[in-house]
């Protein structure tokens, strides 16, 4: 009967330090999803005219409203224009 004891001592005390030497080796390795939540990417605006979003850095502005083209622009200010 001892010896199944020790036995499952020994197994225990194996698998508690595979179990740690796994969680350090996670902490370890630099993890991908940690360095997707640093970089979010451009900000998006959308079209006013035809709902397409674009970055900002791309998108046609007038005032506080954003447009994918110069044609956008003027077809929406026009359309206000007749409003």
């Amino acid at each position: 009967m001892s010896l199944l004891i020790i036995r499952l001592l020994v197994f225990v005390l194996v698998f508690w330090a595979g179990w740690r030497l796994w969680q350090y080796w996670q902490q370890a390795r630099p993890s991908e999803k940690t360095s997707d939540k640093d970089d979010p990417g451009p900000k998006m605006v959308k079209c006013q005219e035809c709902g397409v979003h674009l970055p900002a850095d791309e998108a046609i502005q007038s005032g506080d409203l954003h447009f994918c083209s110069i044609d956008h622009r003027d077809a929406y200010q026009s359309s206000s224009d007749k409003d």
